[in-house]
């Protein structure tokens, strides 16, 4: 068995700077469809969520007793930037990106960048969440989402779980009215 603590290598890059696992996200055209079971069957609590005007999707955070976490996310627009590619090539959906969040995206990108990586869709417009990716032709098919998140970022449900997905179903019905 490997101690993690002392594996080293290209594994020691990210983790000198402070990265730290949190959560995997699955894109779905439905949340509400996967609800039972993430929720009900596998026993997961809905603990944070909202809709990313940017990434045109919704986002409902589960947590499960051992601390472990998944990300739902569904879109809310055609043209979705953050997920609308991915559900196109996958109508079903499925595993979209695995989150490690940094206390430093910049210092992040640098080192990323030294060990010979090539950071994709890197985002640092908005405070709250600042971003980049790992392209899955550089991590054996898995695409790594790398964030730097403001206090208290994600925060509790600003409304609650049902209401939530009643706008962003709103939001996806005024979309397909636009064309």
């Amino acid at each position: 068995m490997t101690d993690v603590a002392e594996a080293g290598g290209a594994a020691g890059v990210l983790a000198a700077v402070g990265a730290v696992y949190d959560h995997v996200a699955h894109a779905v055209p439905s949340i509400g469809e996967l609800l039972p079971l993430y929720r009900d069957l596998l026993g997961g609590v809905v603990y944070a969520g909202g809709i990313s005007p940017w990434g045109g999707h919704l986002s409902v955070l589960i947590e499960y007793r051992n601390g472990a976490r998944i990300e739902l996310l569904e879109p809310v627009r055609r043209d979705a930037p953050s997920i609308g590619n991915f559900l196109t090539a996958s109508p079903r959906g499925g595993l979209h990106h695995v989150t490690f969040k940094v206390p430093d995206i910049q210092l992040t990108l640098d080192r990323v960048l030294a060990a010979g990586y090539h950071p994709v869709g890197t985002n640092l417009e908005h405070a709250e969440w600042r971003e980049t990716f790992l392209h899955p032709r550089e991590t054996g098919g898995a695409l790594i989402q790398l964030a730097q998140a403001a206090p208290g970022v994600p925060g509790a449900l600003a409304q609650p779980l049902g209401e939530l997905l009643e706008e962003a179903a709103r939001l996806r019905e005024e979309d397909r009215a636009r064309g």
